[in-house]
C-alpha cells in the first residue's frame, strides 16, 4: 500500500502499450501514421461541455483521416476491471462503426485464462481482438481500409 501502489499496478500495462506501439510501427506501411493518445480524435463522449473525451492508446491515420483506433490492455489478475473494460469496448466498437473507423483491442495477460467468459462475449461483438503474438494481423486489418 501507499501513494505509488497504482503506479506499480499499472506498470505492466504501460510496458505492454509501449511494446504494442513499437511493433505496430514496425509492421505497418510508412504511409500510415501512428499517433499516441491523440487529443484531436476520440470515440469517447466528452465528460462535459467543452472538455475533450478520453484519448485512445493509438490512432492510426492514412493521410489526415483516422482509420484505426487501438486500445491495449494487459491483465495480470482478474476481477471487475477487465470485465468492465470488455463491456465498454463493445460500445466503442459501435461508435467506431458509426464513424467508419476500425476498432482494434489488443489484450493479453494471464488473467484471461481464468476469465474466458467476458472475453468470449466481447469477441462475439468486437470485430478485432488480438493478443501480442497475433499483432501481425494488423497488416490484414489495414488492407481492408
Amino acid at each position: 500500500m501507499g501513494l505509488d501502489s497504482n503506479t506499480r499496478k499499472n506498470r505492466s500495462g504501460k510496458i505492454f502499450e509501449k511494446m504494442c506501439q513499437e511493433k505496430i510501427k514496425r509492421l505497418i506501411n510508412p504511409y500510415f501514421m501512428v499517433v499516441n493518445n491523440d487529443q484531436n480524435f476520440s470515440l469517447y463522449k466528452p465528460f462535459s461541455g467543452n472538455q475533450k473525451g478520453k484519448t485512445h492508446d493509438f490512432v492510426v491515420y492514412k493521410g489526415n483521416t483516422p482509420i484505426l483506433i487501438v486500445e491495449c490492455n494487459f491483465y495480470n489478475v482478474g476481477g471487475s476491471k477487465p470485465i468492465s473494460i470488455a463491456e465498454s469496448y463493445i460500445e466503442l466498437q459501435k461508435a467506431a462503426k458509426e464513424k467508419n473507423v476500425i476498432f482494434l483491442w489488443i489484450t493479453d495477460g494471464p488473467a484471461w485464462h481464468k476469465m474466458k467468459d467476458p472475453l468470449l462475449r466481447a469477441m462475439k461483438k468486437i470485430d478485432y481482438i488480438v493478443n501480442y503474438k497475433m499483432l501481425s494481423l494488423i497488416k490484414k486489418i489495414l488492407k481492408n481500409s
